[in-house]
């Protein structure tokens, strides 16, 4: 998600003027565009900052880099003090507040100012037409124009690798996991309209894209702000009985008379999670065998704390329906390590899980807890991080196996392998089940080509194949 939004963004600087460099001490402009999920990464943004701060501090006045922080850390669009004429009065921003004109961006109210001293401008990424604006008063010279660009759905993205790229088919989430920060960081949930979605597609298509990513925060809640919410909440078994299909469905049924070569969609959630759609991996040609969807907990008790609204047996039952119907289906999951309240019996409950499932890959992580969610409020955080880094530990070891279990199942097979990079005279690339793959580079094929390749040996978490 968040390289598809640093993809709209790097589209509205290179068509302003500027050019991408690889190396940040060589920018006139960073833009941090972050994750607020887990509290290390937003320390690691402070940090960042500071190197650039010690860099400005041996630099002129007019050859000091301009910095930005944009999405999950930002509550609140505006500039610093310094490019503000008039009186502005600070109101801090509790929440996420939007503007209602260009006008409004002549404020410092977001929480990072006080924080940063030299921050120079915060960004919502849904009023990412604002950057301009923003930019023109910094620089105090025209960036681009005002009327270029639209909202943020409908803003194009630089796609970096145009073979595989990234759709955004909704926004935000209204699910309010009690752990979760994201509601309260990225706002309700927005599914893009159907034909926004495809006609973004047959341009990517049309240049030579071969596998396309549906993402967002729960992909298969997709279009149920277009459907009636009584039906939306009808029994799941319901929906399966051939006269109504799941909105998500729908789309994955037009996208797949479009022609792409490869298609996935994540992130998935249990309980949004129908027949239909899982069904669509094996009835249409282009969704790949490939699936992640959050567990996070084996215990319905824990679940039930989490606001979870599915149990482990419902989770259990979707795994068992696609391995069912194809023993190779990769399934990768999210598992949080010591919930509050979570015992060393519930921890063992998911170490079964976890042998049970036998997943691809498992993102594990210890439990922090985030500001303004629900856990902060009602459940103390009552798990020594020792213990925490104990459980985590035994959890990546297991996973560990269930990774060389579910791989060698492969070995011996012929796979066409999506070539995504190269390195040290190899290429390496994923099969449609989303196993990486590494083999020999060979003149006849290049980056990004689709290449027929037989696995013949496991090299730790990698296959290893011979380009056929």
């Amino acid at each position: 998600m968040n390289q598809a939004d640093s993809e709209k963004i790097n589209m509205i600087l290179m068509q302003s003027g500027f050019v991408k460099v690889s190396n940040w001490k060589d920018a006139n402009l960073v833009i941090f565009n972050t994750c607020s999920v887990r509290k290390k990464w937003e320390d690691r943004v402070f940090w960042i900052f500071r190197e650039i701060d010690r860099e400005n501090k041996m630099r002129d006045g007019n050859n000091k880099i301009i910095v930005g922080i944009t999405w999950c850390m930002v509550r609140k669009t505006g500039i610093n003090l310094k490019y503000i004429t008039d009186d502005s009065k600070r109101n801090k921003a509790k929440k996420i507040e939007l503007l209602n004109s260009e006008s409004e961006i002549f404020n410092n109210d977001d929480k990072l100012f006080p924080r940063i001293a030299n921050l120079d401008f915060t960004l919502r990424i849904e009023e990412v037409k604002y950057l301009n604006q923003i930019l023109s008063r910094i620089y105090n010279e025209p960036i681009g124009f005002d009327d270029k660009f639209d909202d943020y759905l409908k803003q194009k993205q630089l796609r970096e690798n145009p073979s595989q790229v990234q759709v955004i088919i909704q926004t935000w989430c209204d699910n309010y996991c009690t752990f979760c920060i994201v509601p309260y960081t990225r706002w309700k949930e927005i599914s893009r309209r159907k034909e926004e979605v495809l006609e973004e597609i047959k341009e990517a298509v049309d240049w030579w894209a071969k596998e396309v990513n549906l993402i967002w925060q729960n992909v298969n809640s997709y279009g149920k702000q277009f459907v009636d919410k009584a039906l939306w909440n009808e029994e799941k078994s319901t929906w399966d009985n051939g006269l109504w299909k799941s909105p998500f469905r729908e789309l994955l049924e037009w996208i797949d008379n479009i022609w792409v070569e490869r298609l996935r969609f994540t992130s998935s959630n249990p309980h949004d999670m129908t027949n239909d759609i899982l069904d669509a991996h094996f009835d249409l040609s282009s969704p790949c065998n490939y699936l992640h969807f959050a567990l996070q907990s084996w215990n319905n008790q824990i679940l039930k704390k989490m606001n979870r609204k599915h149990t482990y047996e419902d989770f259990k039952n979707q795994v068992e329906y696609l391995r069912r119907r194809d023993p190779l289906f990769s399934i990768s999951t999210d598992i949080i390590v010591w919930y509050s309240w979570e015992s060393e019996e519930m921890f063992m409950d998911t170490l079964r899980a976890v042998k049970e499932c036998e997943f691809d890959f498992v993102y594990n992580a210890r439990y922090s807890v985030r500001p303004w969610t629900i856990a902060a409020k009602l459940y103390p955080d009552d798990v020594p991080n020792e213990i925490k880094a104990e459980r985590w530990h035994i959890l990546n070891n297991l996973m560990k196996e269930n990774v060389a279990k579910r791989a060698e199942l492969m070995i011996g097979r012929e796979e066409d392998i999506l070539i995504s990079w190269e390195k040290d005279n190899q290429f390496f690339g994923r099969t449609r089940n989303f196993k990486e793959v590494f083999f020999d580079k060979k003149e006849w094929v290049k980056v990004w080509d689709i290449a027929g390749v037989k696995i013949i040996d496991l090299d730790k978490w990698v296959l290893k194949g011979k380009l056929l």
